[in-house]
């Protein structure tokens, strides 16, 4: 133990007096008082005068403190114990057991701030245990700005993770009526916990819902599961999820990432909003590795994957990819050469359709090369593609039917670069060219499993091909253009440069126009693509206007469209407007209208809003609507919605709202 103060006197039987400035430091806190008398013999410290006990579970401030120096135990007048997450218990009278157990005599507890006190708890007596993680009340009353609005014989509330009773959940909506969700949570150790809640729905029944959360030193899991038997369609739903990562030794790991659902109205009727237009589910678990030694490196997985088609009734079709092996392998024994060899053996499952085995084996060689500055690079890129088929439940008469094909690019980039005199402008103009040239035979009589021709991106722009899997390979005799130009402003030499505007178009020129499968891609009836444009201005921070869209210059029309605008501010108010559209000679036909936002009214109240028209509909598929009220210790908010999407719950449109309403340090309910 050691004292500092500004006097300190010692009497012939050990008892001393220090006053003033008092400091005791301990092994685990620190006094500091006015004034602390010592009692040798019965080793006591009577501190009085502003009085504050500092240690890492709490701080105390106190009028009066009596201790016992060796047992830490003692007595408090009149104090305040303030905890290291911010809540605070003040008590008329408190007898400390021990450095984490208290007993409190007429106390008040709150996590609000002290010039602020929105809510507390007042009670008669108290217990905290720091060890256990809890408050323990009797006789408590929850208060309102000092008003009572709920009294209890007992009470006891958890301060860190500790099972027991989550706060409600309320929600009112068409097609389920009235719902309450009570869940319960269990924290048996620090390394599981499990939450289960049983969830009533007024229309619809009762729905089990379950989470689990697992982490170890190897990883973690989430596994969520819920099921209803659901009085509306007469009939047991549900749905399972899980998210699953474990690292293994010699760089491998396990993921798993699983969705799936019962039938394909599920997450229309039960999934909230925010994948209520997904199209499918993916469960997938992947077992993959790096490898590295000296210039030579390999990626490789093992794969199994299960897909849900959410527009099918039935799956029956829908391909499953049990398993997949992959790996890809590159070794570069000299700076300008990189030899490659990729490849992927596939097994393709399903109860109606053609299904079997695919391979497919890659082999290329990379040639890199740059100027000493770097202003001028280029890549050569050369190989072969060699594809076979093991078919089962066909037609076909050739049921191992293979493929090859000769492939070879060329890309070169430069940039030119200009600063401005006092360098805080900086203009960049880059252009890309790059030659495709890739010798396929038509693959009509192929099968297709994964395989469809994307439309045209900026990324597969500058890519050999456009077809997504490993089923088809475009024809290609090809050059492809495009060009950036960038303007970055940077205001001092400690501020990161920003992107004032960026202009980019780009367009690919045809030598041959063949197709391989008129069924996917029917071969392009002009030289040149469509033209790709694109712009993003920021005039000032906070404002981004962004447009593009693809321009068929042939036949004199718009593909895509797409333009928005995005307004910020540094207080977090958002605007975003935005428009999109595609033509149907082109695509599928699309018009939409978005609007979202957010906007601090003042510094507590905030509004949402979120729109989304359907402009060939005519038909606003989603509206929502929100305010919130977030005071430092609680909040509360509303939001309605209308969703336009029909189920087998009905056609009508689906209305609802929710409302939240959160206690700092007493959990919430929504």
């Amino acid at each position: 133990m050691h004292i500092d103060a500004d006097k300190l006197t010692r009497a012939p039987n050990g008892n001393f007096v220090a006053t003033g400035h008092v400091i005791i430091k301990r092994t685990s806190e620190t006094l500091i008082a006015d004034k602390v008398v010592y009692l040798r013999k019965n080793h006591i410290m009577e501190a009085s005068g502003n009085v504050i006990i500092r240690s890492a579970s709490a701080t105390i401030y106190a009028n009066a403190v009596q201790l016992q120096s060796q047992s830490k135990t003692g007595t408090m007048k009149h104090a305040t114990i303030i905890l290291p997450n911010g809540e605070r218990l003040r008590a008329e009278r408190v007898k400390r057991i021990d450095d984490q157990r208290f007993e409190a005599d007429h106390i008040t507890f709150s996590s609000c701030p002290s010039d602020d006190e929105s809510w507390r708890i007042a009670a008669n007596h108290a217990l905290l245990d720091q060890e256990n993680g809890s408050l323990t009340v009797t006789n408590p009353r929850f208060e309102l700005g000092k008003t009572p609005v709920f009294y209890a014989p007992w009470w006891k509330l958890s301060l860190r993770r500790k099972s027991g009773l989550l706060m409600p959940l309320f929600n009112q909506t068409t097609r389920r009526g009235t719902e309450l969700g009570i869940p319960i949570y269990f924290a048996p150790s620090k390394s599981w916990d499990l939450t289960l809640t049983p969830h009533w729905m007024s229309k619809r029944g009762v729905m089990g819902e379950a989470e689990l959360r697992h982490v170890s030193a190897i990883g973690h899991e989430r596994l969520r599961v819920a099921g209803i038997n659901d009085t509306f369609a007469g009939r047991v739903r549900g749905r399972i999820r899980a998210n699953i990562l474990w690292k293994l030794p010699a760089n491998a790991r396990i993921t798993i990432r699983a969705d799936h659902v019962s039938d394909h109205n599920y997450l229309v009727d039960f999934g909230g909003t925010k994948r209520i237009s997904s199209r499918y589910l993916r469960s997938v678990a992947t077992l993959s590795q790096h490898l590295q030694i000296a210039n030579t490196q390999t990626d490789s997985f093992l794969q199994a994957q299960d897909l849900q088609n959410l527009l099918l009734s039935s799956n029956a079709s829908t391909l499953q990819i049990l398993p997949r092996l992959q790996s890809s392998s590159q070794w570069q024994p000299h700076r300008n050469i990189i030899f490659h060899f990729d490849q992927q053996t596939t097994r393709f499952n399903r109860s109606s359709g053609v299904d079997g085995w695919r391979m497919d084996l890659h082999p290329y060689i990379e040639l890199p090369w740059q100027t000493k500055g770097g202003g001028i690079s280029a890549t050569f890129t050369g190989g072969i593609r060699h594809t076979r088929y093991w078919l089962q439940q066909t037609t076909l008469t050739n049921s191992r039917p293979t493929r090859t094909t000769a492939q070879a690019s060329l890309e070169v980039r430069s940039n030119f670069e200009r600063i401005s005199t006092n360098r805080h402008w900086r203009h960049v103009i880059s252009p890309i060219i790059r030659y495709d040239y890739v010798n396929a035979p038509n693959q009509s009589l192929l099968p297709n499993f994964d395989s469809a021709f994307g439309l045209l991106t900026w990324n597969n722009l500058m890519s050999s091909n456009r077809y997504s899997g490993y089923d088809r390979i475009g024809n290609a005799n090809r050059f492809s253009v495009m060009l950036e130009n960038r303007l970055q402003n940077k205001k001092g030499k400690l501020t990161a440069a920003r992107d004032v505007l960026i202009v980019r178009a780009g367009a690919a020129y045809y030598l041959s126009r063949k197709t391989v499968d008129a069924a996917l891609q029917p071969a392009p009836p002009h030289p040149f693509s469509n033209l790709l444009g694109e712009i993003t201005w920021q005039p000032v921070a906070g404002i981004t206007i962004y447009g593009s869209g693809q321009y068929n210059s042939a036949d004199h029309y718009w593909a895509t469209l797409n333009s928005s605008v995005s307004l910020s501010s540094r207080s977090g108010n958002t605007l975003s407007a935005g428009y999109y559209l595609t033509d149907p000679r082109y695509s599928y036909a699309a018009k939409m209208i978005y609007l979202s936002g957010n906007a601090h009214l003042n510094s507590r109240w905030k509004a949402t809003a979120n729109w989304q028209y359907n402009a060939l509909l005519k038909l606003s598929q989603r509206i929502a609507l929100g305010l919130q009220y977030q005071h430092p210790c609680w909040t509360v908010g509303a939001e309605a919605y209308r969703i336009n999407r029909s189920t087998g719950a009905g056609t009508a449109a689906n209305f609802g709202f929710r409302l939240l309403l959160e206690f700092k340090g007493l959990g919430g309910t929504g």
